[in-house]
């Protein structure tokens, strides 16, 4: 519980500076140019897996299995030359073909240099995941976070305070990938207070990582592909100003993600080591718990996301992009099921050696590139590209969640659907009524902080009538805090 609140207040911090990040980057940029940074950033995301092999989830797993100061080393020197070898390789392919492959991505050659960034970017960001999953799998808890924290909120807030304004994306992006570097320094410390690894360590753990990862390392391409999709043909069929529409789009995902992807990053190798000890039984009750808090808090998230979107993006953007209100609308729609595939993803990568994320997400995203693709020709435009996004996105969290459910034999009978479904329809149609009544009486800011107030109210009676119904996960949660914090 407290690697989890440590975890969830640092992902929350940086979602909020990330926030603010994208608000002066698109007031600084502008609309174009923050277009063209939005839609490097999609491709750095998709294009990473490729040469990260899932270290972020290998390295962190089997770094919590042994207490073993020699293999854990070994372990982190087999991930450095696997992930240098994957670089090297890409960037010979990349820079061989620079101008080819950047007029590609941006449908433009004014863009080269922005590409070249986006390479520089990509190195240092592997020696981050590195350093990152190594003082996960070693338990150190607040050391990760606090380089989370750092490197991914405190320095590129300070860029796009101070450098937005050059309306320079590409000069920005290769600051961003210079502060990543900055991670080599805490593991050049982890390796020295590890010991050496013997060769044949070194030998037995690649093997090790590369099996376990790289069946895995096309489901980061994939996940990124499902977020990258709607901006790259956004910007193909549209402009670049319409992929950054869609950027911002999305945006919600990771806003909302924020307060539960600690779960994930530190379930992992907790579960690892649960499933060593051969505590099964103990497993399925947790998960069956996890499965019913998301269904139950997933759906009251996605409806009230829906019904406040546009004043949000209001008051964080401006009337300017006011164009990205449609996307988001439908979007926020498979909120819930991409939350359900955040948290339940690395309970699957710990439970099953076979890589069946990889799986779920090529599925969805090849559902989503069809559908997409289709709508678009049948001239939907930009609304079915966030269709064909939103149905990718919840095939992924209904496979997953189906996965779960039917290896641990988990039924339905303690979903309650009825009275979620009921309190739903309530307290939704309470706040579309108050919002009506209210909304020509408020300027934007004062009408978000009042629906904030009123949404939270609604949201504890949301949690007190399933704690009243004897919903486990609730009372298992209250059991956790209180007797921890008497």
């Amino acid at each position: 519980m407290k690697n989890i609140v440590i975890t969830t207040i640092t992902s929350l911090l940086t979602t909020i500076s990330m926030i603010f990040i994208i608000q002066f980057f698109a007031k600084g940029l502008g609309p174009e140019e923050f277009g063209a940074y939005s839609l490097a950033r999609r491709v750095i995301s998709n294009i990473a897996p490729l040469i990260i092999l899932s270290m972020d989830v290998a390295l962190s797993r089997y770094i919590a299995m042994t207490h073993e100061k020699k293999l854990q080393s070994s372990y982190i020197v087999s991930s450095i030359i696997l992930t240098g070898i994957a670089i090297t390789l890409l960037l010979a392919v990349a820079i061989s073909s620079s101008k080819h492959l950047s007029h590609l991505i941006f449908h433009s050659n004014q863009y080269l240099k922005l590409y070249y960034a986006c390479l520089f970017l990509l190195g240092g960001y592997t020696i981050f995941i590195i350093t990152y999953a190594s003082l996960l799998g070693m338990q150190k808890i607040k050391k990760a976070n606090l380089l989370q924290l750092c490197l991914m909120a405190i320095i590129p807030l300070m860029i796009s305070y101070v450098f937005a304004s050059t309306k320079s994306s590409s000069f920005i992006m290769f600051l961003i990938g210079l502060a990543f570097y900055l991670s080599i320094f805490p593991l050049i410390l982890i390796i020295k207070k590890t010991e050496l690894p013997r060769l044949n360590d070194v030998r037995s753990s690649f093997k090790v990582l590369l099996k376990y990862g790289l069946p895995r390392a096309p489901a980061g391409f994939f996940l990124a592909g499902l977020l990258t999709l709607g901006p790259f043909l956004a910007g193909y069929f549209e402009g670049l100003k319409e992929a950054g529409f869609f950027f911002i789009g999305q945006s919600v995902f990771k806003i909302m993600e924020a307060a539960i992807v600690a779960f994930g990053l530190v379930a992992l190798p907790k579960i690892s080591q649960l499933l060593a000890e051969k505590k099964e039984d103990f497993l399925k009750t947790k998960i069956e718990d996890i499965l019913i808090m998301i269904f139950q808090l997933g759906l009251f998230i996605t409806i009230h996301t829906f019904i406040w979107s546009k004043e949000i993006i209001l008051v964080w953007l401006g009337s300017e992009y006011q164009g990205v209100v449609p996307i988001m609308k439908i979007i926020i729609l498979s909120l819930g099921p991409y939350l359900a595939y955040v948290l339940l993803r690395s309970i699957v990568d710990a439970v099953e050696v076979r890589a069946i994320n990889t799986m779920n997400l090529a599925l969805s995203l090849l559902s989503a590139a069809v559908i997409s693709i289709f709508l678009v020709y049948v001239g939907f435009g930009l609304i079915g590209l966030a269709t064909g996004t939103t149905i990718g996105f919840s095939i992924l969290g209904v496979m997953t969640s189906l996965y779960l459910m039917r290896r641990y034999l988990i039924s339905f009978k303690n979903f309650m659907f009825r009275w979620v479904f009921l309190l739903n329809i309530l307290f939704a149609g309470t706040i579309i009524v108050i919002k009506n009544y209210i909304i020509s009486s408020f300027h934007q800011y004062e009408l978000l902080i009042i629906g904030f107030i009123i949404e939270s109210i609604l949201f504890l009676c949301y949690l007190y009538f399933f704690y009243k119904k004897d919903s486990r996960w609730i009372l298992e949660l209250k059991k956790r805090i209180f007797v921890q914090t008497q």
